[in-house]
């Protein structure tokens, strides 16, 4: 599974409750935290859980008229010279 790096700001008291349960828990602050995301994202709508790719914009991908290369050769289309 592919990460992100974040930083956030807590309140000591924020994070000493977190501090408290993750020895607790066996596990580290980060680990509760991303328990604590994933048991939310049980209660979220149908609609806030959906992913890019049932995007109606998505699905249309391939879909449009224009060069096949252009984020390779974007240098022959927009100069109309070959990219080095």
């Amino acid at each position: 599974m592919a990460k992100k790096r974040l930083n956030i700001e807590l309140s000591i008291e924020h994070y000493e409750a977190l501090r408290k349960q993750a020895s607790a828990s066996g596990t580290t602050v980060s680990g509760v935290i991303r328990h604590l995301i994933d048991k939310s994202r049980e209660h979220l709508p149908i609609e806030a859980v959906k992913t890019y790719r049932s995007d109606p914009l998505y699905k249309r991908r391939g879909s449009f008229d224009g060069p096949r290369y252009l984020a390779e050769k974007h240098d022959q289309y927009l100069y109309s010279r070959a990219s080095k």
